[in-house]
C-alpha cells in the first residue's frame, strides 16, 4: 500500500456495538476517512451500527478483513481480545487503533508491536488525553528543560464507580474479563500521561486495594515509584473515594509544574536548587522563583476527534503515531507491574519479566491464589 496515493482511509469498526462507540462517533465523520464494514459478535447491536453508518455488518471480523480489506481498523471490543483481533488486523494488512488499555498483559502487547512491525502497519492507542492543551504545554517546559532534573513525580486521580457501575456487565472487576480493576480500565490514562511526560519507571512497589467494591480486582492502587536516572514518584488512584479529582505535580530542580482540573501553573527556580543548596550562605531557604510563561494551544483538544486526525496523518505520511508501538506500551506495562508487585509483596523491576507475570494472572483468573 503506498500511503501516499491514498487520499481517504477506509475504516472498519470491530467491536461496533460498545458502548465506548459513542465517543467514536463524531471522529467517524472526519474527512478523509470513510467506515467501510463493522463487526460485532452481538447481531442487533452490530446491525444497528451498520444501518448507521451505512456500511456492511459482520459477526465474524476474519471475513470481514477477507472480503473488505479496509486501510485502517479500530478495535473497541472488551480488551481482552485486543490483541489476537489487532493481530489479524496487521497480518491482513489494515492499520490498527486500538482502545485503551492496549492489551490485557504487557507480553500481547509486545506480540502487536511485532506483528506491526513485520506488516510494516502502525499500531497505535486511543490515549486522547495526551492531546490535552494543558499536557501538550507540560511536555514542551519538561523537554525545553524548564524544570532541570526531574526530582520528584505526584499523582492522584479518583474515578468514583458504584457498586451499580460493576453489576451493569458482568465481566467488570473479574480477572478473566478485564485482568484487573480501576488499573485495567480507569488509570490507563493517568498511567500513560506519567509516562509520556517523566518516561517509564525503572521500579515500582505497590499496593492494590478492594477498599469498598465487591470485586475480584483491586478498586485502589497505591504505589512508590522510581525512575532510571533517580527521581521518586508517588501513584495514587481509585474508584471507591469521594475526591473525584486528578492531580499531577511534577518537581525538578530548575522549577515545577502542577496540572489540576485541566489547568496548568509552573514556576522556575532562579537558580537551580542543586547549586543553591551548596553554596547559599542561608541555613534554611529556597531560590527565588517566578512564573513559567505557558503557551496553551487550543487547537486541539483531548477528545477522539483529535486522535483519529492525528492517525491519519501518521498512516499518510508514513511518520510515527504519538501512542503508537512502545509508546502505547508503556502504561500497561506499569499497570502490570503494579498488580505483580501487590501479590508478590517486593519491588517490581522493569521491563517486567512477562512469563512470570503470565503466571500470576493465570492463577488469579483461576482463583488459586
Amino acid at each position: 500500500m503506498q500511503s501516499e496515493q491514498i487520499t481517504t482511509l477506509r475504516y472498519a469498526l470491530i467491536g461496533a456495538g460498545a458502548g465506548v462507540f459513542n465517543m467514536h462517533r463524531s471522529a467517524l465523520k472526519l474527512p478523509g476517512m470513510k467506515v467501510v464494514a463493522v463487526s460485532d459478535i452481538n447481531p442487533e447491536l452490530g446491525q444497528q451500527r451498520a444501518a448507521e453508518l451505512q456500511c456492511p455488518f459482520y459477526v465474524d471480523h476474519q471475513q470481514l478483513l477477507t472480503e473488505v480489506r479496509p486501510d485502517v481498523v479500530v478495535v473497541m471490543t472488551p480488551h481482552p481480545f485486543h490483541a489476537r483481533i489487532a493481530i489479524d488486523c496487521l497480518q491482513a494488512g489494515s492499520h490498527v487503533l486500538v482502545e485503551k488499555p492496549m492489551a490485557v498483559q504487557v507480553a500481547e502487547a509486545d506480540a502487536m508491536v511485532e506483528a506491526s512491525e513485520r506488516a510494516r502497519r502502525t499500531v497505535g492507542v486511543i490515549f486522547q488525553q495526551r492531546f490535552r492543551p494543558e499536557i501538550r504545554a507540560a511536555r514542551q517546559l519538561i523537554q525545553d528543560g524548564k524544570l532541570g532534573h526531574i526530582q520528584h513525580v505526584t499523582m492522584s486521580a479518583v474515578w468514583t464507580r458504584t457498586a451499580r457501575y460493576y453489576q451493569s456487565a458482568g465481566w467488570r472487576g473479574t480477572w478473566k474479563g478485564e485482568g484487573g480493576g480501576v488499573l485495567m480500565n480507569q488509570a490507563p490514562h493517568q498511567l500513560d500521561l506519567l509516562c509520556h511526560l517523566v518516561g517509564q519507571p525503572a521500579r515500582v512497589f505497590a499496593w492494590t486495594r478492594r477498599l469498598l467494591h465487591a470485586i475480584e480486582t483491586e478498586d485502589t492502587v497505591e504505589a512508590t515509584l522510581e525512575w532510571p536516572d533517580g527521581a521518586l514518584g508517588s501513584l495514587h488512584i481509585s474508584t471507591a473515594e469521594a475526591d473525584q479529582s486528578e492531580y499531577l505535580k511534577i518537581v525538578g530542580t530548575h522549577g515545577q509544574l502542577e496540572i489540576q482540573g485541566g489547568q496548568l501553573k509552573a514556576h522556575g527556580l532562579e537558580e537551580d536548587i542543586t547549586s543553591f543548596v551548596a553554596t547559599s550562605p542561608k541555613a534554611m531557604a529556597t531560590p527565588a522563583s517566578h512564573d513559567l510563561p505557558i503557551t496553551l494551544d487550543q487547537s486541539q483538544i483531548g477528545n477522539h476527534e483529535t486522535v483519529y486526525r492525528a492517525f491519519n496523518t501518521a498512516i499518510l505520511t508514513n511518520t510515527p503515531f504519538t501512542s503508537g508501538g512502545a509508546q502505547g506500551i508503556m502504561a500497561l506495562e506499569l499497570a502490570n507491574a503494579c498488580i505483580y508487585s501487590n501479590y508478590t509483596r517486593s519491588p517490581v523491576e522493569l521491563p517486567l519479566d512477562r512469563q512470570k507475570y503470565a503466571t500470576l494472572l493465570t492463577q488469579l483468573a483461576d482463583k488459586t491464589i
